[in-house]
Parts: structure tokens; C-alpha cells; sequence
């Protein structure tokens, strides 16, 4: 791409998902846009080999796709992702009540009750694409028409355990609709009841790239790129001044505008800002297995805490539940197995006596027993992995808002100042991949608004 003379200079800190989508639609508008990645570019979204396979990590499903379509129009570009439907939709949820299909099929004794919860919710579902693209501004008028659909569904109900409890269904459905609160990084207690509306709003419309989820970063990297985006990997930024970079090496950068795609605590510490400890959300352990032949198991099983209660006063606790959020994906001889744990940092390895003990609880309620003895190789990241890549304590989504502040109503800090803005998950929390892409629509729009 020819630069025209007089372009302005942009510094994105993070070369993740948010980071990379936000560059190639500054980009498109002629901005000249650096990457700084102090690892690989991707962040959670990765390539990693075991066992003579190739591993993507980070997000697994692909849902509200409307969202990408969005980021694609604007670019004025094709899909090339190949979203294909994923067998099974959101799995089979392993609740100690029984298991539960989401979405629950016909002829199932819960379908009833499911019927009657994707009732209460499908008010919200001509809005939710609003809420995840649209600055949270009370003079946008179709910002109040979502946020008000919102407020219609929910009621005075803040958290999803809460609007669940209301709902007064089976525990077994209950429980599995509560599980999704995860996407939020917080407990059902904790999450903004936007989340229990989750499997109802999604359906059956759960997605994955025919070629993996790898195929989303190479073709947000070749989007970028194709507009003149310069994405430096292992650059890591020390220090920032104002909009002067210093990298790790001390090469020293200035830009017109810097945008963070780092945690906002981790922004912080660059600029000299003291942080101050608060709750986070959840971190992980995601072990990525190649087996010797195709597992028989479906493509998604979802094993829940038998209490989320004492799986919330864990968590708080930074403590190692008795039992955790399990979700275990199977495609051929690929599988991955992500556990829930506590944002503290730890070095769990796959010999940790926990992590053991929650491999052993897969293999009896799936019926799987010695699921990985055979495994040709094996990955394991880890919330001190996810800690070394800028999260505090591996926290996946940054800092625990409550749940009244939680979610699309919160009015995120995107503008700290004229030249320092912010982008990505610890930001525009929760919601996976059509949050963390929504987020960088709403950045880029409020960056043309105010002259970028």
C-alpha cells in the first residue's frame, strides 16, 4: 500500500486477536500501524506441536459470526475461514443431575423447559450483535434500543445465577445453562446474567474454520499486512512515555497514537503507574494431546463443577477447586483438555497431583479410562504461561468486574487519553472471539469519531 504523505503513525502494544484486527482496520484507513509483540504474534491463539501434530490454542468455537462479517466488510474483504458447523453445537454438559445436549434436541424430556428458557431469552437476539459492536453511549440511540432489550430480559436479576434461579428449571438444565457464565472468566454468581442467556442466543450455530482456528490468524495477519502493517514478534515493550516506546532492548519508538492491547494492569506498570491488587477472573490449563488414533469421543464435552458454589469460594480463595470447569474437544487425534483454575500464576504441570486428579475425573465421567497413556505428545500451557504473556496471575480475562458493571453496559475505559487508547479482553471482557473482534469495531469507530 502507498502512503500518502502526512500519514499518521500508530503503535499497537499486543499482537493478539484484538490487537491485530484493530491494526488492519487502522490500516485500511491509511494510518502506517507497528505491532509490537513481545512473543509470537496470535496471543492465546497459537500454534503449538506435539506428537508429529499441530495444535491451535486458545479460543474453540467460532459463535455469532456476524461479528467477523463485520470486521470483513469493513475491510472489504471475502471470507476465507470456511466456518463449518461444529457436530454437536455447544456438547453434551455432564452435570451431576444428568447430562444435558445444548442445545437439547427434540424428543428429550428437558426440551419443554429448554423451550420455555430460549423464550424468555429471544427478545435479546435482534440486539446482541448491537451490544458487542456498539460504543456503550447513552446518545446512541441504538445502543439505548439493546441495552434496553437487555434490561427487559434480565429484569432486576444482575448475575446469571440469579436470572437462572428465576427461571425455575430442572437442576440438571440449570446447572448446564450456569456453566456458560465461564465465558465471562467469572462464576454464575459473579457473572452479569447477560451469560446464562448464552447457549439460547447461540443455538445451534457453533462453528469452527474447516482448516482450525489458526486459519483466523493467518488471515488477520494477511489482511494487515496486505495494508502496509509492520508486526515486529519479539519486540517486547519496558516502558511507556507519553506515545514513546522503549523496547526491551532499548530501541526507542514514537508514534502519533499508541493503542494497548496488553492488560490494562500490565499497561499500567509500562507507564509507572502503580497497580493495585483486585479480584480477576479465571486462568487455565489446557493440555493439547496426540493420540495414535482418532478418540471416539464427540466433538465437545463439557464437564461442570459438581458445585459452583464451592467452585466460586475456591477461586476466591486462589485456591484449586475439588472439582472444575472441564471442557474437552476431540477432533480425530487431536484432543485438548482446558481445566479452570485459579488466577495465581502456578506452574501447573501435567504431573501436578490436581491436574491429575481432574484428568482422572474426565476419564470416569466420560468413560474414557487412560484417555492419554497412549498419547504420542503432549502441550501444556498453564496459568504462569498465560502470567509471562501479560495477565496477572494467568487471569484469561484481566480484572473481575461486578456484575452490574460486567459485560456490554460497563462504559469501558477505551480512551485513557487523546493519544492513549485501549483494546482487547481485559477491556471489552468476556464472550471469546466475538467479543475480543467487537471490541476492535467499537475502537476503530471511536478513533474515526475523534479524528484518527
Amino acid at each position: 500500500m502507498t502512503r500518502t504523505v502526512g500519514t499518521r503513525t500508530v503503535g499497537i502494544l499486543g499482537g493478539g486477536i484484538a490487537g491485530l484486527t484493530l491494526a488492519a482496520l487502522l490500516a485500511a484507513r491509511g494510518h502506517a500501524v507497528t505491532v509490537y509483540e513481545q512473543d509470537r504474534a496470535g496471543g492465546k491463539l497459537r500454534r503449538e506441536q506435539a506428537g508429529g501434530l499441530s495444535f491451535d490454542t486458545g479460543p474453540s468455537l467460532f459463535t455469532f459470526p456476524d461479528v467477523w462479517r463485520a470486521v470483513l466488510a469493513r475491510l472489504r474483504e471475502p471470507d476465507p475461514l470456511d466456518l463449518r458447523p461444529l457436530p454437536g453445537a455447544l456438547g453434551v454438559h455432564h452435570t451431576p443431575h444428568g447430562p444435558v445436549p445444548l442445545p437439547v434436541p427434540p424428543g428429550h424430556a428437558l426440551l419443554p423447559h429448554w423451550q420455555r428458557y430460549v423464550r424468555a431469552a429471544a427478545p435479546l437476539a435482534p440486539f446482541l450483535g448491537v451490544l458487542l459492536t456498539t460504543p456503550p453511549r447513552l446518545n446512541d440511540p441504538a445502543f439505548l434500543r439493546a441495552s434496553a432489550a437487555l434490561l427487559r430480559v434480565t429484569g432486576p436479576h444482575a448475575s446469571a445465577a440469579a436470572w437462572l434461579r428465576a427461571r425455575q428449571l430442572p437442576p440438571a438444565l440449570e446447572h448446564a445453562l450456569a456453566t456458560h457464565a465461564l465465558n465471562a472468566g467469572l462464576s454464575p454468581a459473579d457473572a452479569p446474567a447477560l451469560y446464562a442467556l448464552i447457549p439460547a442466543l447461540v443455538g445451534a450455530d457453533v462453528f469452527r474454520p474447516a482448516h482450525g482456528m489458526g486459519t483466523l490468524l493467518d488471515a488477520l495477519r494477511r489482511f494487515g499486512e496486505a495494508r502496509g502493517v509492520t508486526i515486529r514478534e519479539g519486540a517486547g515493550v519496558r516502558a511507556l512515555s507519553g506515545t514513546t516506546l522503549t523496547l526491551n532492548g532499548g530501541e526507542v519508538r514514537r508514534h502519533d497514537l499508541i493503542v494497548s492491547a496488553v492488560d490494562p494492569a500490565r499497561l499500567a506498570r509500562l507507564r509507572g503507574q502503580s497497580v493495585r491488587p483486585g479480584p480477576r477472573t479465571v486462568s487455565g490449563v489446557a493440555v493439547y494431546a496426540a493420540l495414535p488414533t482418532p478418540t471416539p469421543l464427540p466433538a465437545t464435552s463439557v464437564i461442570p463443577p459438581d458445585s459452583f458454589r464451592d467452585f466460586r469460594a475456591a477461586l476466591r480463595a486462589g485456591a484449586l477447586p475439588h472439582t472444575t470447569l472441564t471442557l474437552v474437544h476431540a477432533d480425530g487425534p487431536r484432543l485438548a483438555v482446558l481445566l479452570t483454575a485459579p488466577p495465581t500464576g502456578r506452574p501447573l504441570t501435567a504431573d501436578h497431583p490436581w491436574v491429575q486428579g481432574q484428568l482422572r475425573r474426565v476419564e470416569r465421567i466420560l468413560n474414557v479410562p487412560g484417555l492419554l497413556d497412549s498419547a504420542l505428545g503432549t502441550v501444556i500451557l498453564n496459568p504462569a504461561h498465560y502470567a509471562r504473556g501479560g495477565h496477572p496471575g494467568g487471569a484469561i480475562y484481566g480484572a473481575a468486574l461486578p456484575a452490574l458493571r460486567g459485560g456490554p453496559l460497563h462504559p469501558q475505559p477505551y480512551r485513557l487519553t487523546r493519544d492513549l487508547w485501549q483494546v482487547g479482553t481485559g477491556v471489552h471482557p468476556g464472550g471469546g472471539l466475538p467479543a475480543i473482534l467487537g471490541g476492535a469495531l467499537i475502537v476503530d469507530r471511536l478513533l474515526r469519531e475523534a479524528g484518527w
